[in-house]
C-alpha cells in the first residue's frame, strides 16, 4: 500500500498527544496542512512501515521534546530517521523542535537508562538530539503559555516554509488577530488558573477563526479578576450563547460564581416569550463530575461552606442555587487525561456556530443586509421546495462582495446542515500543483467530524470516493467556495469531484465576480448581488454655519473627495437635526467641530438613529474644548487671516478617509494635493463615459484622454477609475506605460502583460509563463476572457504598446468592457479605435490662479504685495497644472519681492517648453539634493521611502530631509502602495514622468561647460549603460541598473576598478535567464563582469537571483550600508566584516 505524502510529520511522546499535539495537528488541518500523527493511522495498517513512509514523505518536521520523549524507542527512532532525511539532496525539508515543559539543556537525556538499547543506537539517537539542538526552536511552558498563540507561531513557521517551496499556495490570510470590539457572539465563563492557558485560549482561537467573537475576561493576565465589573455584565448580556468551564477550583473566584449568577437569571427571567432568543448556555464539566456541582457536598471541591467561608450565608446560597440549575443543563464531559482537546473542542464550536448566528434582530442588520437576507431565504426556500431532490442543490452568487454575503448566508443556514465548510480564494489554490485535491481534502477534514476520521486521503480512487461517500452518506452539507475565478475547466473538475461525495441534498454556493462562469455552471439558483451593491461611495461632510466655515476649505475638501470617488455630502447642522437617518449609508462621515458645534451635540443626533459606522472628527479652528477627544481626530487652525492651510494634518485626514475605503477593498488610489478644477471636469468624462457604454453594451469600448505632459491626463484617469471601477467585475491600472517599458524591450511588454493578467485574473505571477510578447497577447486573451473590466493605460506612447496589450483586450474582454487610454499623442487614439477622445486642455485663469494659490502661498489669497507679480507668474506658466504646481511648491515659504520678480524673468526669458520651467526649481537645489533627485530619477521610482532615505543617507549623510525637500517642493510624490501580507500597506516614492524625464535628460545632455562635462554618470537601463561604455565614461559611473540576462558591450571587459559606483542594482528574470539565446550566452554579463571588479565607494548593492557561491571580495565596500541579495539559492558565504552593516 502506498503511503500518502504529508506536509508535516508531528513526532511526540504520548504525555503531548491529547492536549498539545491534537491542537497543533488541527490547526494544521483547518489550514488545508496534511500532517500525519500516529494516533489517526488508520486501524489494522503496518505502523512501522506508516511512519516510515510518512517521515520519507513529509516536508516540514515538528518535533515535541517533553519530560519524557526519551522514554520511548519509537520516538528516538523517528528523531533519528528525521535527522538522517533531512540531509539528503533533493526535496528541501525544515526540522522545528519544541521545548515543551523542558529546559535546551535538559534535553540531552540519560540514555543509557533506554530500554532495548545500545551503543550503536545511543550514539545515533545522541547525534540527533544534538543536531535538533542546534536549530531554531519554540519553548512551551504549559503554565504559563498560551496555547493557541504559541501553536499560532507554529504554525505560522510551517506554512511560511511551505509557501516559499509552493508546496502549499499563500492564502492571503493569517490566524486571526485580536482586536477589542463592543458586540460579543460568545462569553467564556472560566477560572483562569484552571483554564485559560490551555482549553480556553484554545477554543477563543477556534471561534475567532469562525469569524465568532468571545469575551474572555483578563485574557493573558495573571489576575483573573475579583469584582464584575461594567464590562463583563455588558458581554454577558450582549452574548448569544455562554461557555462556562466548570473545573476543580471554579468555586474559589466569587467572579466566575457572581457570573454564573448574572447567566442563570437571564435564563430564568420571564422578559421574553420566545425561548429561543435567549443565549443559549454550555456547560463544560472539565475533570469534574456534572453531579458536584449539582449537589455541592461536604469533601468535595465545591463545598461552598469550606471553598468561601469567609463569603456571607446569602452569598453562598445565591451561588449554591445557580450551580444546581446550571449543572441540570446538557453540557459535556471533559476529562484531560483522555480527552483529545482539538476534537472536543470542536464539538463546542459545533454548538456555538449553531447557536451564535442563529438569532440576528432586524435592526442590526444593515439596508444591503436586509437584502441579503432576502436573498438568502429565497436559496433555502428553493431548497426545500424542490419537486425533484438532488444530492446536491448548486446556487451561484455574482457580484462584487460576495465574501460578506457567503459569511452571512453561512450564519442564516448553518445550522440547518450536519457540516459547513466555506473557503475562500479558490482559484489561487485551484492553480497550484494537485490543488483541486488539496480543495477537497481541506473541505472534508471540515464537514468530516474528527472522531469519524483518520487523517483523510486524498479522494483520487473510486475506493477513496466511496470511503468519503460513506463517511458523509447521512450527513447534509453546506459547501461555499468563494472567488471561483475565470477558469472554467478547473471549476468543473472541482465541482464534479464534489458532487461523487456529498449527498443528501446538499447545498454548494459558489460565489464569482465573473458573471460568464456561473452561467456556464449551469446552477440550480442564479443571485446577482450587483442590483444589490452599491455603485458609489458616500461620504458625510457635517459641520454648522454659524462659525463661517470658510467656503474655500470646504469646496477643497469636497473637491479632495470627488477626485477619489465618493459622493460627498455637505451636510448643515440644520438638515442634520431634521433628518439624521441621513447618515446611514454612508462609509464614512466627517466631523467638523468648531466653537458653536461641539462633539456631543453632532452625537446627540443620533438618540433615535443608528450612528455611522466609521466617523472621522476635524476640529475647525482654535476653539478650546473640555470634552474626551475621540480618535481618529485631526485638528486644524483655519483662519487664513492669520495662518497658511495645514497640509501635512489635512493629507493624514485624507489617508485615513482612503485607509478606511481601502479595508473595505474599495481598491480607492491616492490623492493629489489641490485638485482645483479637476473634480467638475472628470464628473463631465465619466458621464460621458458611462452614457456612451450604456447605449451599446455589445463591445468592448476604448475612451482617450489626449493632451500635453504635465496637463493633468493622469490624475484626471486615476479620479474616474476611482469613480467607475466598482461598476465592472475586475479592473486594472497601467501607471506610467512608456516608463515601465521603455529601455526594457520586449522583457518591459511582458512585464506589463503579467500584471493585467495578475490583477484581472487573481492569479500570482509566478504561475504565469510568457515566452515573448506574442506568446503574452495570446496568454493574455486566454485569461481574461469574458471578463467585464476596467482598463486603463497611463501615457501609452507606441503603436507597440497597442499591438500587446490593447488588442489582446479588445477581442477576449466582456461586452461591456471599457479601456481608458492617456497619451501625448492622438494618432494613437486613433489606431486604438476610440469611442470619444477628450481633449485636456489648459485651465482658465480662474483655475490657475487658485491652484496657484494653493501651492505658492497655501492659501486661497496672496499678500498683497506679492499679488501682482503672482498674476505675471501664473500668466507665465500658461494654465499648465505642473507647472503651476512646481513654481508655486518653488516659491512657496519665501516673501521676498525681489526672489519672486527674479523667477518671473526666468519663466520669461524665451523659455517656453515644460523642462525649461521645471528646470527652474531643480537648479535652485543644492549640490546632494540635485545628486539626491537624480538618484530617484534613475533607480528609486516606485521603491519603499524608508529603503529610500535609507540609502540617500549612505550616498549623502542625509536621507529624510533631502526627500522632505524635495517633496515640498513637488519634485517627487509618495503614495501608499498595494497591500503587502507581511508589511502592510506600504509608503512608495512617486515622481511625474515629465520630472523623471526632465532629470535622466539633465543627466544624458552635452554640456560645454567644462566643469560639468561628466554629468553622464548614471545608466538605468541597456541603452543608457551602452551610451557611457562608448564614450568611455564607465570610471565616472555613479550608479548602474542593469538585467542580469542581457550582455554588456566587450568594453567592460575592461573594467579592473569604479571607484565612484554608489549604486549597483542587477534585476533578475528567471524565465528570461533560462531562455536568453546561445548567442548572448557566450558574452559578458554583469555576474562576469562584477567577480573581478572593484567598487570601493559602493552604499547600496541589490542583486536578484545572485549567481556566487561567496560574494566577490570587489563588491564587499567597506562602506556599503543597504545590501539586498534576492532568491540567492546559490549563496555559501557572506563575509561583510569589513562593511559597516
Amino acid at each position: 500500500m502506498m503511503t500518502q505524502e504529508y506536509d508535516v510529520f508531528i513526532c511526540h511522546r504520548g504525555e503531548t498527544k491529547r492536549n498539545f499535539v491534537s491542537v497543533l495537528g488541527g490547526m494544521l488541518r483547518s489550514k488545508g496542512i496534511t500532517c500525519f500523527v500516529d494516533y489517526r493511522m488508520p486501524t489494522g495498517n503496518d505502523v512501522q512501515l506508516e511512519i516510515n513512509g510518512a517521515i520519507e514523505k513529509s516536508k516540514v518536521f515538528i518535533v515535541v521534546l517533553s519530560p519524557d520523549f526519551a522514554g520511548s524507542t519509537w520516538c528516538l527512532d523517528e528523531i533519528g530517521e528525521i535527522m538522517r532525511i533531512r540531509d539528503l539532496p533533493g526535496t528541501p525539508r525544515k526540522v522545528i523542535p519544541v521545548f515543551y515543559d523542558v529546559q535546551k539543556k535538559d534535553t540531552l537525556y540519560d540514555l543509557t537508562q533506554v530500554k532495548r538499547s545500545n551503543a550503536e543506537k545511543i550514539n545515533r539517537w545522541g547525534k540527533a538530539l544534538e543536531d535538533v539542538c542546534k536549530l531554531d526552536e519554540f519553548v512551551y511552558d504549559s503554565s504559563s503559555t498560551l496555547q493557541w498563540e504559541k501553536s499560532q507561531e507554529i504554525v505560522a513557521k510551517v506554512e511560511d516554509f511551505l509557501i516559499s517551496h509552493r508546496t502549499i499556495p499563500d492564502q492571503g490570510t493569517k490566524m486571526p488577530i485580536w482586536r477589542e470590539c463592543i458586540n460579543y457572539d460568545v462569553f467564556i465563563c472560566h477560572w483562569h488558573l484552571d483554564t485559560q492557558r490551555n482549553v480556553v485560549s484554545v477554543l477563543r482561537g477556534m471561534l475567532l477563526c469562525k469569524s465568532i467573537t468571545p469575551f474572555v475576561g483578563g485574557y493573558g493576565k495573571d489576575d483573573g479578576g475579583s469584582a464584575l465589573d461594567s464590562d463583563i455584565i455588558q458581554a454577558i448580556e450582549n452574548s448569544r450563547v455562554h461557555v462556562i468551564f466548570l473545573s476543580p477550583n471554579f468555586v474559589c473566584s466569587k467572579r466566575c460564581l457572581e457570573e454564573v449568577v448574572y447567566i442563570m437569571n437571564i435564563q430564568g427571567s420571564p422578559g421574553t416569550s420566545d425561548a429561543s432568543r435567549k443565549p443559549t448556555v454550555v456547560p463544560v464539566f472539565y475533570d469534574m463530575k456534572p453531579s458536584t456541582a449539582r449537589y455541592q457536598k461536604e469533601g468535595k471541591a465545591y463545598y461552598l461552606e469550606e471553598a468561601q467561608k469567609s463569603s456571607t450565608a446569602d452569598d453562598r446560597e445565591r451561588w449554591a442555587s445557580a450551580l444546581h440549575h446550571l449543572s441540570l443543563l446538557h453540557g459535556l464531559e471533559y476529562d484531560s487525561c483522555s480527552t483529545f482537546q482539538w476534537e472536543k473542542l470542536y464539538d463546542v464550536v459545533k454548538i456555538v456556530e449553531a447557536s451564535a448566528k442563529k438569532i440576528t434582530p432586524r435592526n442590526y442588520w444593515s439596508n444591503h443586509e436586509a437584502l441579503y437576507v432576502k436573498k438568502i431565504d429565497e436559496v433555502f426556500k428553493e431548497l426545500e421546495l424542490q419537486e425533484k431532490r438532488e444530492h446536491v442543490f448548486l446556487a451561484g452568487v455574482y457580484g462584487r462582495e460576495t465574501s460578506e454575503f457567503s459569511d452571512l448566508l453561512v450564519q442564516r443556514l448553518g445550522s440547518n446542515f450536519c457540516g459547513v465548510c466555506k473557503l475562500n480564494n479558490i482559484m489561487e489554490k485551484a492553480c497550484q500543483p494537485n490543488g483541486i485535491s488539496k480543495i477537497v481534502q481541506q473541505m472534508l477534514s471540515d464537514l468530516i467530524h474528527p472522531s469519524k476520521s483518520s487523517d483523510l486521503i486524498q479522494p483520487s480512487t473510486s475506493n477513496d470516493v466511496k470511503r468519503c461517500q460513506l463517511l458523509l452518506e447521512n450527513e447534509r452539507c453546506l459547501v461555499v467556495l468563494d472567488d471561483l475565478g475565470n477558469d472554467i475547466d478547473k471549476i468543473k473538475t472541482l465541482l464534479e469531484d464534489l458532487k461523487s461525495i456529498l449527498r443528501n441534498n446538499s447545498l454548494v454556493v459558489v460565489a464569482s465576480q465573473f458573471q460568464h462562469s456561473l452561467q456556464e455552471l449551469n446552477v440550480h439558483k442564479f443571485i446577482s448581488l450587483s442590483s444589490l451593491e452599491s455603485k458609489r461611495d458616500f461620504l458625510n461632510i457635517c459641520y454648522t454655519e454659524r462659525d463661517g466655515i470658510n467656503k474655500a476649505f470646504l469646496s477643497h475638501l469636497s473637491e479632495t473627495f470627488d477626485m477619489l470617488g465618493l459622493d460627498v455630502r455637505l451636510l448643515n447642522e440644520d438638515k442634520l437635526k431634521s433628518d439624521s437617518t441621513c447618515l446611514q449609508d454612508a462609509k464614512v462621515t466627517l466631523c467638523i467641530i468648531s466653537k458653536s458645534f461641539s462633539i456631543d451635540e453632532f452625537k446627540s443626533m443620533f438618540t433615535n438613529a443608528a450612528i455611522p459606522p466609521k466617523i472621522i472628527y476635524v476640529s475647525y479652528g482654535s476653539n478650546p474644548t473640555d470634552e474626551s477627544i475621540p480618535k481618529p481626530f485631526f485638528k486644524m487652525e483655519v483662519d487664513f487671516e492669520k495662518a497658511e492651510f495645514n497640509k501635512p494634518q489635512f493629507k493624514s485626514m485624507v489617508n485615513e478617509v482612503v485607509q478606511t475605503l481601502n479595508e473595505r477593498g474599495e481598491e480607492i488610489m491616492g490623492a493629489i494635493d489641490f485638485p482645483v478644477g479637476l473634480a467638475q471636469r472628470s464628473s463631465d468624462i465619466e458621464c460621458s463615459i458611462l452614457e456612451c457604454v450604456s447605449r451599446n453594451e455589445n463591445s468592448v469600448q476604448c475612451f482617450g484622454l489626449v493632451g500635453m505632459g504635465g496637463i493633468g491626463k493622469t490624475t484626471l484617469a486615476r479620479s474616474i477609475f476611482n469613480k467607475i471601477h466598482s461598476q465592472f467585475e475586475r479592473s486594472f491600472f497601467g501607471l506610467n506605460t512608456r516608463a515601465e517599458v521603455q529601455g526594457k524591450g520586449t522583457l518591459g511588454l511582458i512585464d506589463v502583460q503579467k500584471k493585467m493578467i495578475t490583477k484581472l485574473s487573481n492569479i500570482r505571477s509566478d504561475d504565469v509563463r510568457i515566452d515573448n510578447a506574442e506568446h503574452g497577447k495570446m496568454v493574455l486573451s486566454s485569461k481574461v476572457k469574458h471578463i467585464n473590466a476596467l482598463i486603463v493605460l497611463d501615457d501609452v506612447d507606441d503603436g507597440r504598446h497597442l499591438e500587446a496589450f490593447c488588442e489582446p483586450l479588445q477581442s477576449s474582454l466582456g461586452p461591456k468592457s471599457v479601456i481608458i487610454i492617456t497619451t501625448r499623442d492622438q494618432k494613437i487614439l486613433g489606431s486604438a479605435k476610440s469611442t470619444m477622445i477628450f481633449d485636456i486642455e489648459r485651465l482658465d485663469e480662474e483655475r490657475s490662479t487658485s491652484l496657484f494659490y494653493w501651492h505658492a502661498f497655501m492659501k486661497p489669497k496672496p499678500p498683497a504685495d506679492l499679488e501682482k507679480v503672482s498674476q505675471s507668474v501664473i500668466e507665465a506658466c500658461q494654465g499648465l497644472p505642473l507647472s503651476l504646481k512646481i513654481i508655486g511648491s518653488d516659491l512657496y515659504g519665501n516673501s521676498d519681492r525681489e526672489y519672486w520678480e527674479d523667477s518671473l524673468k526666468l519663466l520669461q526669458k524665451g523659455k517656453k517648453a515644460i523642462v525649461d520651467v521645471l528646470r527652474i526649481s531643480f537648479d535652485r537645489l543644492d549640490t546632494d539634493e540635485k545628486e539626491a533627485f537624480l538618484d530617484i530619477c534613475c533607480f528609486l521610482i516606485n521603491e519603499d521611502v524608508e529603503l529610500t532615505c535609507m540609502i540617500l543617507k549612505a550616498c549623502y549623510g542625509v536621507g529624510k530631509a533631502h526627500l522632505n525637500t524635495l517633496k515640498n517642493k513637488c519634485l517627487i510624490t509618495t503614495y501608499v502602495g498595494e497591500y503587502d501580507e507581511y508589511r502592510g500597506r506600504i509608503s512608495r516614492i512617486g515622481m511625474h514622468d515629465q520630472l523623471r524625464d526632465m532629470g535622466r535628460h539633465i543627466i544624458r545632455e552635452e554640456r560645454r561647460d567644462q566643469q560639468r562635462d561628466q554629468r553622464r554618470d548614471r545608466a538605468w537601463d541597456e541603452e543608457t549603460a551602452n551610451e557611457i561604455l562608448q564614450r568611455n565614461a564607465w570610471s565616472s559611473l555613479r550608479g548602474l541598473s542593469v538585467w542580469s540576462h542581457i550582455p554588456l558591450p566587450e568594453d567592460a571587459s575592461d573594467w579592473t576598478s569604479l571607484p565612484r559606483l554608489r549604486i549597483l542594482v542587477v534585476k533578475h528574470d528567471y524565465w528570461r535567464d533560462r531562455t536568453h539565446s546561445h548567442a548572448e550566452r557566450g558574452r559578458l554579463r554583469p555576474q562576469d563582469i562584477f567577480r573581478n571588479v572593484r567598487c570601493g565607494g559602493l552604499r547600496w548593492l541589490r542583486w536578484e537571483g545572485v549567481p556566487f557561491e561567496e560574494l566577490p571580495q570587489g563588491l564587499c565596500s567597506t562602506n556599503i550600508q543597504v545590501l539586498e541579495l534576492r532568491a540567492c539559492y546559490k549563496l555559501k558565504r557572506l563575509d561583510m566584516t569589513s562593511s559597516n552593516l
